[in-house]
């Protein structure tokens, strides 16, 4: 099948890359967010078996188009909660590593209370797992098959750092332009503390938050 074929498929196998990397299986631990990501993950890697199916299928059946549509919403916002807990975990680092009061940190780093987000995130996780069990539910009305593909392989459990190559990330340099232009001279004169980065998942908020930060000006 072509990429454009197996969209949402590739989606929800960089959500299970991302969810498995070993910098966020630490993360997932401290924020206690275990069991909750552990039936996501479950679910999700049972609906992921049946996606190359239902997305050959969806040409011939407008109900299992919408189906997948619905999954796809949930994964764009499942990445956006997984790219929450990295941010946190980049700010962690970068505390411990330059410690809070540095001049960059200070900047790019709102203060963060553990235990509000904690319970913040374990709601946002809660959530996106009933929200994707809700939708998963409507698979078995389809009569998909699992399927496998040579060409999708989920890699290995990866570790996430704060660097990122610059010539990796395409199309950004304007955004990222901006972003340090407003936190070096505030219009409004004031110190900024954060600048939110928005946008649905997949855009590659995090690799631009790391780009921003890995930027050299002071």
């Amino acid at each position: 099948m072509a990429a454009a074929e197996t969209f949402v498929f590739n989606i929800a196998q960089k959500v299970l890359e991302k969810s498995g990397s070993l910098a966020f299986q630490e993360a997932r631990l401290i924020w206690g967010a275990e069991s909750d990501l552990g039936r996501f993950e479950k679910t999700l890697s049972t609906v992921k078996a049946v996606l190359l199916d239902a997305e050959e299928q969806q040409v011939h059946n407008q109900e299992l188009t919408v189906w997948l549509g619905q999954l796809k919403e949930v994964f764009y916002d499942a990445q956006d909660v997984l790219d929450e807990f990295e941010c946190e975990a980049l700010r962690r680092q970068v505390v411990e590593m330059q410690g809070s009061t540095t001049r960059k940190v200070s900047r790019f780093f709102s203060s963060s209370n553990p235990l509000v987000f904690r319970t913040k995130m374990t709601h946002k996780v809660k959530e996106i797992r009933a929200r994707l069990d809700e939708v998963a539910a409507g698979r078995a009305k389809f009569h998909l098959s699992p399927r496998s593909d040579d060409r999708h392989v989920v890699r290995g459990k990866e570790m996430s750092y704060s660097f990122v190559q610059a010539s990796d990330v395409i199309g950004r340099d304007q955004d990222k332009e901006k972003i340090v232009k407003h936190l070096m001279d505030p219009s409004d004169g004031q110190s900024i503390s954060v600048v939110p980065v928005v946008g649905i998942g997949g855009l590659g908020k995090t690799a631009l938050a790391k780009l921003v930060f890995n930027d050299e000006r002071e």
